[in-house]
């Protein structure tokens, strides 16, 4: 029993100094504690209990408990979908391919109806604003400019 325990200590210690204690999920800690137990059945010879448990263990975790995915590629970084774009141009009354001159006239008239200084929305004025400048970004990405 005491090899089991200074085993579960070891493997315990591992998890929380390595990090992944933090990002492991219920199912993988009860996978542990199943594969300890079965390691304590096959150490007393219960070979049958002990192959099952440690199976059960590892069919749980998904095999990531020690050995780290390989099949895990981060997300490449997306560029904000359309929707904050497609909403930016409605709220200019631009359409898709308009340019640099386009999208400030635009800016310029919708923000003259606008702001705060004629009596406008200081919210929508941000908003007009923050429509020009992701418009802008977005032309000069794409290289359009």
């Amino acid at each position: 029993m005491v090899p089991l325990l200074i085993f579960g200590g070891a493997i315990l210690a591992w998890l929380v100094l390595s990090g992944k204690a933090k990002t492991m999920t219920p199912n993988q800690w009860l996978a542990l504690v199943m594969a300890l137990v079965g390691a304590n059945f096959l150490r007393g010879g219960g070979w049958i209990m002990g192959g099952a448990m440690i199976a059960g263990a590892a069919f749980l975790s998904g095999w990531r408990i020690l050995i780290p995915a390989r099949d895990e590629i981060e997300e490449p970084k997306r560029k904000p979908r359309n929707f904050e774009l497609d909403r930016a141009r409605s709220l200019l009354g631009v359409s898709d391919n308009a340019g640099f001159i386009e999208i400030n006239a635009a800016w310029k008239e919708r923000l003259a109806e606008h702001h705060p200084d004629n009596g406008g929305d200081e919210h929508l004025a941000q908003m007009i604003n923050r429509a020009r400048d992701l418009l802008l970004e977005e032309l000069e990405a794409s290289g359009r400019r």
